[in-house]
């Protein structure tokens, strides 16, 4: 027999209620999240899908598909399985028995990822590939139930009021961090050291700190809290969700611009192509890789800096702020990238592969500007759900968005076959587009007072 009751929203009570006994030991689980996302960002590039990866499987096999089968799966096993993850949470009152638990087994399954990449580099068949994509799959899922845990356990331990700053400042950090890993360690362990060495070098450090980020938010001190009666089916979570979805106007919206956000960020894989077609740097592999290197220092920058910024002004604001900027950017830089190569050159400074120019210098303002938007869409994003959601239901509250989304992970391979069938501009219009549903949904979310939620009226059993 299903009943409907009214659910307390962070909205309903005082911040330092949501909290309870967990409340005395917010500043130290502010640091200790802080200084585990450090590691975690650094992590994160050990085994970044796109350019270390997919750049090992293709140095592996020399298959595209092979190449995107990466994204694809660390998409997919990320994102798909979270409603149904946390159907299985929330009868707890406790995240962090669970959260330790899962630093085993996802610390277990990324040196299992190690051992994948020592088969797959030296004794290269189907089987050692095929194995290489299972265990991938299984550290992926790994992930999901770590997304789903990690931010029910922000809600728990983190005032509302600290929410977006605190998000912000992991991921600021972690940027200096990540970029200086990359210039450091990265970089020359892949230039120094041939196959197999420096991908099973570099996988190996990335699962140490796998292994550090989430032993580092294991010391997190957590009381008893609010939680479900008992574990729900998936399809009354499924049946929640779209009652939310009916109910929550904010909710709805936050779902619009979502989906904006994932037509949007198909522009970010095709910046280069265009930037090499369009800018003339099209002609020597020289070019191109200035062109890349050059583009990923931008991006990096622009991403690193606004987390702190957008988390800042989400905790000052409210999340819908932050987001009507991340929509407007995300208008405005496929917008500009269209621009840059229509402009005269009016200054040139020589660069070795290629020249700094004022079409280049529009070019890269158009990446920054992609930076900027899809890092207050993340931040403030993040923060609405966390402080929205239903206090016992938090973990369905994100799993559902993420889940009901996730086939649009899909969409690059849209995006390759709009850029191959009608060209990269007739992309980059469409990507422009997605930045006015991004905007839209942004401007129809109602306005509430930055440290609240919007009350959710959802059903339980």
């Amino acid at each position: 027999m299903v009943k409907k009751k009214p659910q307390k929203s962070i909205s309903d009570i005082d911040p330092d209620e949501v909290l309870g006994n967990n409340f005395p030991n917010a500043r130290y689980n502010f640091r200790t999240g802080v200084t585990a996302g450090v590691f975690a960002a650094v992590a994160r590039d050990f085994f970044h899908p796109q350019l270390i990866l997919a750049g090992l499987v293709y140095a592996i096999t020399k298959s595209p598909v092979l190449v995107a089968l990466v994204t694809i799966i660390n998409k997919a096993f990320t994102m798909g399985p979270q409603l149904l993850v946390s159907s299985f949470l929330e009868h707890s009152p406790r995240r962090r028995p669970q959260f330790i638990i899962l630093t085993f087994a996802r610390s277990s399954a990324y040196f299992l990822l190690v051992v994948g990449v020592w088969l797959m580099t030296n004794h290269e068949s189907n089987l050692t590939i095929t194995l290489f994509f299972v265990i991938y799959s299984f550290a992926c899922l790994s992930n999901a139930f770590g997304h789903v845990i990690y931010m029910d356990m922000i809600g728990r331990l983190i005032p509302s009021k600290w929410t977006g700053s605190y998000i912000g400042t992991r991921n600021f950090l972690g940027g200096i961090a990540a970029i200086a890993t990359g210039f450091f360690i990265i970089q020359p362990i892949l230039g120094n050291l041939q196959l197999p060495w420096n991908y099973l070098l570099i996988s190996f450090l990335g699962a140490v700190f796998v292994a550090v980020d989430m032993s580092i938010w294991c010391q997190c001190r957590e009381k008893p809290g609010v939680k479900a009666d008992e574990k729900s089916r998936f399809r009354d979570s499924m049946r929640r969700g779209l009652e939310w979805l009916k109910k929550d106007h904010n909710y709805r919206c936050y779902l619009l611009q979502r989906i904006g956000f994932r037509i949007s960020f198909v522009g970010l894989a095709f910046f280069i192509p265009y930037g090499s077609e369009e800018l003339g740097y099209e002609s020597e592999v020289g070019g191109i890789a200035l062109l890349g290197g050059i583009m990923v220092a931008v991006l990096k920058l622009s991403r690193t800096c606004g987390g702190l910024f957008w988390g800042k002004i989400a905790d000052a604001f409210g999340s819908r702020i932050s987001l009507v900027f991340g929509g407007l950017f995300f208008v405005l830089a496929p917008l500009t990238a269209l621009l840059a190569p229509r402009l005269p050159p009016l200054f040139e400074i020589q660069l070795s592969g290629g020249v700094m120019d004022l079409p280049l210098t529009v070019y890269l303002l158009a990446l920054a500007m992609m930076g900027l938007a899809i890092q207050a869409t993340m931040v403030a994003g993040q923060r609405f759900l966390i402080v929205s959601a239903p206090l016992h239901r938090r973990a369905s509250y994100i799993g559902f968005l993420n889940t009901l989304t996730s086939p649009l992970t899909l969409l690059p391979l849209l995006g390759a076959f709009i850029a191959s069938e009608w060209g990269m501009q007739a992309l980059f219009a469409l990507v422009a587009c997605g930045g006015l549903i991004s905007l839209a949904g942004a401007l129809a979310m109602k306005p509430y007072p930055p440290q609240q939620g919007v009350p959710v009226n959802g059903v339980d059993e």
